[in-house]
């Protein structure tokens, strides 16, 4: 055995352990009960992800760090999560559609079956993924796939396809289009160059699955640093910020009805936990606003 590990886990606490190992710690905790409540629906250890930025060391918290705070800080990171996957499906949709239109009218309505139609660097990847699509055809209970698989022979066209994909595929069927079907799409976009896309879709497709399943977004780092624009740039925009994944998103989101109205609720939500919630924790310049309502000017990238 390497080093003084140990090697036997250690035994379940009750909820009062719990609250003891908190208040150890420096935690104030005002209500005990209303606590131990908190803590049969929200696991001990997903709250002490909410701590770790009020963590001085191994067994103590900053002085005043109170218990109901945290819990506001959990409840603020879970409503931002929803807030995100509102706009994430916006774009989802809009990029499914785009990209169906495109293929299917300069390669034909099957065109995904194909494999030369476009630019996987191995022929295992391509198979991968067709045989993901059809897996996820064939286990669709959507009324506009049964109507292919028992009228069409279980022929399928491309706009009918990629409605069954997830935001991981679709983002995999992007990266792996020719450049020239790719400069098509940016150009929907006003984009300069098919790296930025690529790597919003990337990023963004992760940041997607870990709101999808409630993972921690709050002080968190993304995993795929996004491109920058010259734009954001200029602001000096941190690209492995959710700031930075939520800027890509202004451009990918054409109706601006949509993005305002998101931006208000965006704020509306930091304005109600403003108490718990330190915008640079998440990459958010002071006058974030202003960033995200401003029109893009220069979309090149370098």
């Amino acid at each position: 055995m390497e080093g003084n590990h140990e090697t036997n886990l250690k035994p379940p606490a009750t909820y009062t352990e719990m609250l003891d190992k908190f208040k150890d710690r420096g935690l104030i905790i005002q209500d005990e009960i209303k606590a131990v409540g908190i803590l049969k629906r929200i696991n001990y250890y997903r709250l002490t992800g909410y701590l770790l930025p009020y963590k001085l060391d191994e067994n103590q918290y900053r002085e005043g760090t109170a218990f109901e705070n945290i819990v506001d800080l959990y409840h603020f990171d879970m409503r931002l999560r929803s807030l995100l996957l509102d706009i994430f499906e916006y774009v989802e949709i809009s990029m499914r559609s785009l990209i169906s239109y495109h293929l299917a009218h300069k390669y034909g309505v099957e065109c995904y079956n194909e494999p030369a139609n476009f630019s996987f660097r191995k022929s295992i990847d391509y198979d991968k993924f067709i045989s993901k699509l059809y897996e996820e055809l064939d286990r669709s209970k959507e009324i506009f796939v049964s109507h292919h698989k028992h009228n069409y022979r279980q022929r399928y066209p491309i706009w009918v396809a990629v409605e069954v994909l997830s935001f991981s595929s679709l983002s995999i069927l992007y990266t792996n289009m020719k450049p020239e079907d790719k400069r098509v799409i940016c150009k929907q976009f006003g984009l300069k160059t098919n790296k930025l896309m690529d790597s919003w879709l990337h990023s963004l497709c992760i940041l997607r699955n870990r709101c999808a399943h409630f993972s921690r977004i709050y002080d968190t780092k993304l995993t795929h640093q996004v491109a920058l624009t010259f734009d954001a740039q200029k602001l000096k925009i941190k690209p492995n910020t959710l700031f930075g994944a939520i800027f890509t998103l202004k451009y990918l989101v054409q109706d601006q009805t949509t993005w305002s109205s998101w931006i208000t609720e965006l704020n509306s939500l930091l304005d109600r936990y403003n108490h718990v919630c330190e915008l640079y924790r998440i990459g958010f310049p002071e006058d974030w606003e202003n960033y995200l309502r401003s029109i893009p000017t220069d979309t090149s990238y370098t």
